[in-house]
């Protein structure tokens, strides 16, 4: 039944012509295993299309959903694991590439009659490389984003034809909807088109001539057939890289960075195989940096290409001693640039923020859609309306330049001419203890830098101790203490005992007076000193920050501060939008287990 069966197939595919090139293919000095570089390239090769073909079932290419389909296929394990394997694959696909290469190269298996072997070869490495250049911008990422603007740059710096090829690539002026758009036809269509068509010569080539005279002359036995003995030896190897690739994609899997945004801080390195290139770059300058973009890389590859004819032109031996020169050298140039790329930025403390700052970021980014799902306008509004990662930015574009927001160990954002109160918990039972602390209120963390550094305040903070003998000097704190968490309370609400706040209050109205300058709920007068109703609350905030000149604050003894929101005299706007506002004080009003208990919470 079986010959039977095979005999049909035969006859109605001719199954058996289309395999007998390689069942007739014979090793004359018998299977090796450096010859399994090929075989592992190809069939790597296919690893990376497949997962690819396979995302893209769930992929949108746009800037609008490219971030979320993305995000979509990490959230199953199936998912991530072969977004995983594309990732990791490319990169082995990229690394097999250059050791067959040398392979090739150090063997002289490139002589006659496998020069068009040699040449397409060649011709592929490039288009690879392209290939992978097009697909890191397409999760739609901030960093992927920041590559390809690396990458075009490179590209453009061409004499003539670099302008219009960046243009064709992203799509115009800077990186948009279009460029995705743009690398996605390449990605998925033209490239592999162009790599399948030299693929197949390739492989034609391959099996018309076999190997070369000079790999046959490199080691002796006797002859064998490639099937099953080389390729035995080719799965092996392939099995042993398929496992590293699998097992990086499985534990760790692919990176997915922040939603590409032009607002949030980024920095511009491209991936760790066009790193000699960013760095070559920097010497050659200005005019000349052609030389470093397309002069050198051409003319490396025309040399290799050339190989074959300078190899016939010279003895073996200066040939050996070229071959070797070319290998040594050019992996010395690589690595030694590479390193030198790597080493400055590891020196350079803006560069490691930013990285540090693209990481909290990106787990930002992924925390805010695990919790909620993609929002409608797109994932870079996730962080766009997220106030622990906008908060920090519009502090310190409007108000560090007068107020710092440090800790105790000095971490957090400083100010670039402290001249304001440290923000840092403000509104909370300790920052307000600090406040009405004789020897701190007029200290460089409140009144120092101000007009009120010897205003009512202060004296009347000052006043409350003067006199007062050591034993009654702690009862009198601990009264403030009940004041502290009263006003605390109108920040926070219920998260205090309501005896203690309701002792606070009768103090604050009561004993110590503060309503003969403050108004607190129903209690006082406004205008006299800042409104205490609703004292640190997100809606007194807010409206502190709006117009810091309305009665319910400092009508008449505001100190610098500008109105950052729409007032009487300026009913269009401000400084900043009542969503920026918004974003500034629910940052300021709350510590990151706050922002992420609220951000993992459906509303």
């Amino acid at each position: 039944m079986s010959k039977k069966l095979r005999e049909w197939l035969d006859d109605r595919t001719s199954y058996r012509t289309l395999l007998n090139p390689l069942r007739r293919r014979l090793l004359p000095t018998g299977p090796k295993w450096g010859y399994s570089t090929a075989s592992c390239l190809l069939w790597m090769l296919l690893v990376v299309v497949g997962t690819g073909v396979l995302m893209m079932l769930s992929y949108s290419p746009s800037t609008n959903s490219a971030w979320a389909s993305v995000h979509y296929i990490e959230q199953s394990p199936a998912g991530s694991f072969i977004r995983g394997l594309h990732f990791y694959g490319s990169h082995a696909l990229l690394i097999l590439f250059a050791v067959h290469t040398i392979r090739v190269l150090a063997l002289a298996a490139f002589r006659a009659p496998h020069e068009l072997i040699w040449i397409t070869g060649l011709l592929l490495l490039p288009l690879v490389v392209v290939w992978a250049i097009t697909g890191n911008p397409l999760s739609g990422t901030q960093k992927g984003s920041s590559q390809i603007e690396v990458e075009g740059n490179i590209i453009a710096s061409t004499p003539l034809v670099g302008p219009i090829i960046q243009r064709i690539l992203i799509g115009g002026d800077q990186v948009g909807n279009l460029t995705l758009t743009h690398l996605y036809s390449l990605h998925v269509v033209i490239l592999p088109t162009l790599i399948g068509l030299l693929l197949v010569v390739h492989i034609s080539q391959v099996y018309r001539h076999g190997l070369s005279a000079a790999t046959l002359e490199g080691g002796g036995g006797a002859a064998r057939p490639y099937w099953p003995y080389q390729s035995v030896r080719n799965m092996v190897v392939f099995g042993f890289v398929f496992g590293i690739v699998a097992l990086l994609a499985w534990q760790r899997g692919a990176p997915l960075d922040a939603p590409a945004d032009p607002e949030l801080s980024h920095w511009t390195r491209p991936e760790w195989y066009f790193l000699f290139l960013f760095e070559l770059r920097s010497y050659f300058v200005g005019q000349w940096e052609f030389v470093a973009t397309v002069v050198l890389p051409v003319a490396s590859l025309l040399l290799l290409i050339g190989i074959p004819v300078l190899d016939r032109m010279t003895s073996a031996r200066v040939s050996a001693v070229l071959r070797g020169v070319i290998i040594v050298g050019g992996l010395a140039g690589f690595a030694g640039l590479t390193l030198a790329s790597m080493l400055r930025d590891a020196k350079d403390p803006d560069h490691q923020q930013l990285i540090a700052e693209s990481e909290e970021h990106a787990i930002r980014a992924r925390e805010l859609a695990d919790a909620s799902g993609i929002p409608p306008a797109g994932a870079i509004s996730l962080l766009r309306n997220d106030p622990q990662t906008q908060g920090p930015l519009l502090f310190q574009q409007y108000c560090a330049s007068c107020h710092p927001k440090l800790d105790q160990d000095g971490n957090g954002i400083a100010a670039a001419e402290p001249s304001a109160p440290n923000l840092h918990e403000f509104g909370s039972v300790a920052w307000i203890e600090g406040m009405l602390d004789p020897e701190k209120v007029a200290g460089v963390h409140y009144f120092e830098g101000t007009a009120f550094a010897d205003g009512e305040m202060v004296n009347a903070i000052r006043d409350l101790y003067d006199g007062v003998e050591d034993d009654a000097k702690q009862e009198l704190q601990g009264q403030l203490h009940q004041v502290a968490i009263a006003l605390a309370a109108e920040r926070d609400g219920g998260n205090f005992d309501e005896s203690s706040v309701a002792e606070g209050i009768e103090l604050l109205t009561g004993d110590l007076a503060c309503t003969d300058c403050h108004r607190f709920h129903e209690e006082g007068d406004l205008g006299s000193a800042p409104d205490l109703t609703g004292y640190g609350s997100a809606k007194w905030l807010s409206a502190m920050i709006a117009n810091p000149t309305n009665e319910r604050f400092y009508p008449d003894t505001n100190d610098r501060m500008p109105a950052f929101g729409a007032t009487e005299d300026d009913p269009s706007g401000g400084l900043m939008t009542d969503h920026q506002i918004d974003l500034l004080v629910r940052w300021l009003i709350s510590d990151e287990e706050t922002l992420h208990r609220k951000s993992n919470s459906v509303e």
